[in-house]
């Protein structure tokens, strides 16, 4: 690195000059590296509407606080005291306490927002499941399932500055760490964009079908429950294996790789789970929708919460409720939440124990839609 040439272009991808980019840059002052994570942070407050140019019509008034959760249909219903409990990535508190993830309070009025869609496209779209009883119809299943991938889009697309945001916090360190450094963001850019890439795919597909009124691009089964199950949820994830470890996919650079929907909705008599997922041969979210529908009326829920802590980060927890878990019982929620926070993208390995019964309600019944 000594012998460059300082008007070349810098070794770690920027486009800058070495001169003015990693030259020296062991002697430099160091960053304060919170400054870099908050400036990313802001990245989630930008608006735009995840409907635009999907064939659902123009948009209309201004782009709104949308929530993926719904608070007044489901998180009101597990809240105390206005506020709900989440596992978060804070990155000032894992550093305080040896990088233990935390869970924090958090108010139903700020919990699984984004500015995601513009007014019109938001009361069109999502009356059936806002301001109907969820039944589990399948425009309410779809509806519900959009909503949450557009979600996704939103968190990848927001990501995406990551690597230019964090490129000069290794001012200051020896440049064999700068290296490493360098090559953990490209590593971590380089498997977002492979998210996004697939995660675009399934929400365009998923606003087409919304746009020609077709219900049966994507199949659910929802599991019924009869009173408000303590935590609610919606997200998706790529599932590389089933509920016991087997492959369902290989994850090749060149593979679309399809997603499992996740979502929970409260009823006027319960609770509702759906499982969703593109209507394809051997789609990977049917195997692990049957294998849950498949296990012991008593496993089920254990299933359900283990797998939704383990991939998805927009779960909300009721505060009570998880306060009296057990030491064992938290400590498995905390275990799968970390293993899904690896920002090199590897698979989450931590296995779910069905052992375990959390105390949760079991299904009445589960239907597929």
């Amino acid at each position: 690195m000594k012998g460059r040439e300082r008007n070349t272009p810098c070794w770690c991808g920027s486009g800058k000059k070495y001169k003015k980019c990693h030259l020296n840059r062991d002697a430099q002052p160091k960053e304060n590296p919170w400054a870099a994570v908050e400036a990313n942070r802001k990245a989630f407050t930008q608006r735009k509407c995840s409907a635009e140019g999907l064939g659902l019509g123009a948009c209309g008034g201004n782009l709104i606080k949308a929530h993926t959760v719904s608070r007044g249909c489901n998180l009101e219903k597990i809240a105390k005291n206005g506020h709900v409990m989440q596992y978060t990535a804070n990155m000032s508190e894992m550093n305080k306490n040896g990088g233990k993830l935390t869970i924090d309070k958090i108010g139903i009025k700020n919990a699984s927002i984004f500015y995601g869609f513009c007014s019109k496209h938001d009361r069109e779209l999502f009356s059936c499941i806002e301001n109907e009883p969820f039944t589990g119809r399948p425009d309410q299943c779809l509806a519900i399932a959009y909503r949450t991938m557009s979600r996704e889009l939103y968190g990848k697309d927001a990501s995406a500055h990551l690597r230019d945001t964090l490129r000069s916090a290794d001012k200051g360190w020896p440049i064999i760490d700068q290296y490493f450094f360098q090559f953990a963001l490209e590593q971590i850019e380089q498997g977002n964009e492979f998210a996004r890439r697939e995660t675009r795919h399934t929400q365009i597909k998923l606003g087409t079908l919304i746009s020609e009124d077709n219900f049966d691009g994507l199949k659910s089964i929802v599991f019924e429950f009869s009173e408000i199950i303590p935590f609610m949820f919606a997200g998706a994830w790529s599932p590389f294996t089933d509920l016991y470890g087997v492959e369902l996919q290989k994850g090749y650079t060149d593979e679309i790789l399809e997603q499992v929907i996740v979502s929970s909705s409260a009823t006027t008599t319960g609770t509702m789970v759906c499982v969703s997922w593109l209507t394809s041969v051997n789609a990977p979210g049917k195997a692990i929708a049957e294998q849950i529908n498949n296990l012991p009326v008593g496993q089920q829920s254990s299933a359900i919460i283990q797998m939704m802590t383990k991939h998805i980060e927009n779960i909300f927890f009721d505060p009570e409720w998880h306060r009296n878990l057990s030491n064992k019982h938290r400590m498995q929620l905390e275990i799968l939440a970390a293993s899904g926070l690896d920002f090199m993208g590897s698979v989450p390995s931590a296995p779910i124990r069905l052992d375990l019964d959390f105390g949760l309600p079991n299904p009445k019944r589960s239907f597929e839609v």
